[in-house]
């Protein structure tokens, strides 16, 4: 597939919290529908503020696993859910968003900023709180 005729800059948020298959799912597929992929991930005090627990792996663990898996542009979240201050340093075109990711999607509705949701794989499976529900056990 020819990516020129495709959005530049594509953006995904996450946690990827052990970087199960429904992560790696959805990377690849926000990664086919840009010329270049920038993962923002979360870092541990946003983590906190909004699932109201820290992540299992460290922020670097977690960037280690995504740069594993692909040839992406990986930053950090801003530190101020709401601010939007990646969108200023990187300026995407589209933002792709887990089917699940749904309060995320009304809020760059409110502020204009082109999304598209990607499906899910599998959820009954590689969802992270079940898969952390079970290793916890």
């Amino acid at each position: 597939m020819q990516k020129n005729n495709l959005p530049a800059i594509g953006m995904v948020f996450g946690v990827f919290d052990g970087l199960h298959p429904g992560h790696r799912f959805f990377l690849r597929e926000a990664s086919l529908r840009c010329q270049k992929l920038i993962v923002v991930v979360a870092l541990p005090e946003v983590v906190e503020k909004i699932k109201k627990r820290i992540p299992r792996h460290t922020y670097q663990e977690r960037v280690a696993a995504i740069a594993s898996f692909g040839d992406f542009l990986i930053i950090p979240s801003d530190k101020e859910t709401g601010s939007w201050k990646v969108f200023d340093r990187h300026k995407p075109d589209i933002v792709f968003l887990g089917y699940d990711q749904l309060a995320l999607g009304q809020a760059l509705q409110e502020i204009s900023m082109p999304h598209a949701f990607i499906g899910s794989h599998y959820p009954e499976k590689y969802k992270s709180g079940l898969l952390n529900k079970i290793s916890a056990s």
